[in-house]
């Protein structure tokens, strides 16, 4: 506390220099090593120690700040497999069709979010879940799609049980990956052609999720029943990637999805008799449903600076949007990780308190309004795009100023050089 008071006298002096009848601005710049010495910390010590940056409910979008949670854009490419010959798969023009109209309907599905079957009576929020699919070229060679057709006898199949059984391996996908981590790698298989052999077996809709990529099967053989009829298994996948378990269990790490016995619908006995669940995590005839701590779970994973499912999402935090700011506008507390775009302003007396890591867009700024205060609390600001942002404004008037506040380990990187500004 002795090192915060002499901080904001330091930067006090700073603004009675520069006062004028006029309102004056001082922009605020650390360098993180100089800065963590200077309050006694070693200069080996510089990891940022976030409080409650791990808790899900910091990363529950809310409703009433909509520029802080922007949607997200998961970057995909799509994989066909065949045999030698270029058999039991779809046509390419027309399998290029199907997952096209497929990834559209998956991404109508996650924004038409339902309100929770179960519990019975409940009154669970209803929240957007603020992410979409989009296919996209893997590389920058003339004509790349995003979609690639691969013969290959002995990986283009998929099993998921008996001696056959490759749905675990990870073999496909390492020999043809993508874009490495940087993309979420999806392969189209038919099913073993032993098991399509069998009169009785059921060439059902199935998949798993490996890492940063997925298969999927049963679209080929069951293409008469439409791309929509694989919508769900999509999202379902893309969920266990995005950090999901299966919600009917009782340690989901979720209290608002309820265990249940699993149930395909309500018409069966009990206790299906009572109702069923339409959580996508459920294998349900809905999976229409995602809770708030769902949902969490979700960007949470996306927006952590080193989880593996942030490097497939698009970076669209990197460029400013002049069209509107973030106003704070009563006391907030940020703890989640953020990747903003907007200017942010912090109105007078008002606090914002920031414990977590926040990337600042190029060239954006943070504003503190006379008579408002920030108080920079185990946090790290920069910007993760390897440019510039113009850091933190704090603005003075004759009447009154701006309060900055430093507590435990700072981290304020990448600010345009104050001479340029």
């Amino acid at each position: 506390m002795r090192w915060t008071k002499y901080l904001i006298v330091l930067f006090s002096i700073c603004l009675v220099f520069s006062c004028s009848k006029k309102t004056s601005y001082f922009y605020s710049s650390i360098n993180s090593v100089e800065e963590l010495t200077l309050r006694g910390a070693k200069n080996d010590s510089l990891k940022v120690y976030y409080n409650g940056s791990n808790e899900i409910e910091n990363y529950i979008p809310d409703t009433l700040q909509p520029l802080l949670h922007k949607k997200k854009i998961i970057k995909m490419v799509i994989h066909f497999m065949y045999d030698s010959l270029g058999q039991h798969n779809f046509e390419k023009e027309e399998g290029k069709k199907f997952v096209k109209n497929l990834v559209s309907h998956a991404n109508k599905r996650l924004r038409e979010n339902q309100k929770m079957n179960l519990p019975l009576g409940n009154d669970t929020p209803v929240l957007p879940l603020g992410y979409q699919y989009k296919i996209v070229p893997g590389s920058d060679q003339k004509g790349d799609d995003g979609y690639y057709f691969h013969n290959d006898e002995e990986l283009y199949w998929f099993c998921n049980k008996g001696k056959n059984r490759n749905n675990y391996s990870r073999t496909v996908i390492k020999k043809y990956n993508v874009g490495g981590d940087s993309l979420l790698n999806v392969f189209i298989m038919p099913h073993h052609p032993d098991s399509i052999a069998s009169k009785t077996y059921k060439a059902h809709g199935t998949g798993i999720a490996l890492g940063n990529s997925l298969k999927m099967s049963g679209l080929y053989h069951r293409k008469k029943e439409g791309f929509w009829a694989f919508a769900s298994l999509l999202n379902h996948e893309v969920g266990h990637i995005l950090g999901l378990r299966h919600a009917w269990i009782a340690n989901d790490g979720c209290d608002d999805t309820p265990k249940n016995p699993n149930c395909w619908d309500q018409f069966g006995p009990p206790p299906c008799d009572k109702g069923a669940s339409n959580n996508l995590m459920d294998y349900n005839n809905s999976q229409g449903s995602i809770t708030p701590c769902q949902i969490g779970i979700m960007h949470k994973y996306m927006t952590k600076y080193n989880a593996r499912q942030r490097k497939f999402v698009r970076p669209d935090w990197c460029k400013l949007d002049t069209s509107q700011n973030i106003i704070i506008d009563k006391d907030t507390h940020w703890k989640g990780e953020k990747d903003l775009t907007n200017d942010v302003v912090v109105r007078a007396g008002n606090t914002l308190r920031i414990s977590s890591r926040v990337s600042f867009a190029e060239q954006s700024k943070l504003s503190v309004d006379p008579g408002a205060r920030l108080i920079l609390d185990n946090c790290w600001l920069h910007n993760s795009c390897s440019s510039n942002w113009k850091g933190i404004e704090l603005i003075r008037t004759e009447k009154d100023s701006s309060i900055i506040e430093y507590l435990g380990k700072v981290r304020i990187e990448n600010v345009q050089a104050q001479e340029e500004i």
